[in-house]
């Protein structure tokens, strides 16, 4: 080993690194093996994208959902700002006032 065979080493990125390689159940829904990019990521289905949704976002839907009306208002009083719109149309919270 020569005196400068440490630069001819290439060093791994932090993406070859972390990369998960072993093996992965099959997809709940379609049967597909599951994906799982980095050894800390979650697991997704790469058919039918099964597992990409967050837990949070299952839970929301039990009819807690903003009514269009406080929507409206919560919209107009902060000057029509799109980012105060909970995924209704200007139309919607339009005809909502």
């Amino acid at each position: 080993m020569g005196l400068f065979d440490f630069l001819l080493k290439k060093e791994e990125s932090w993406e070859e690194s972390d990369a998960y390689t072993g093996e992965t159940p099959p997809c709940p829904d379609c049967g597909t093996p599951l994906t799982k990019r980095y050894v800390y990521s979650g697991m997704y289905c790469s058919s039918c994208w099964s597992g990409l949704r967050d837990e949070d976002d299952e839970e929301s839907d039990d009819g807690d959902a903003l009514s269009v009306y406080d929507a409206a208002q919560i919209w107009v009083s902060n000057g029509k700002d799109e980012d105060y719109m909970f995924g209704y149309s200007r139309d919607e919270l339009e005809n909502a006032l």
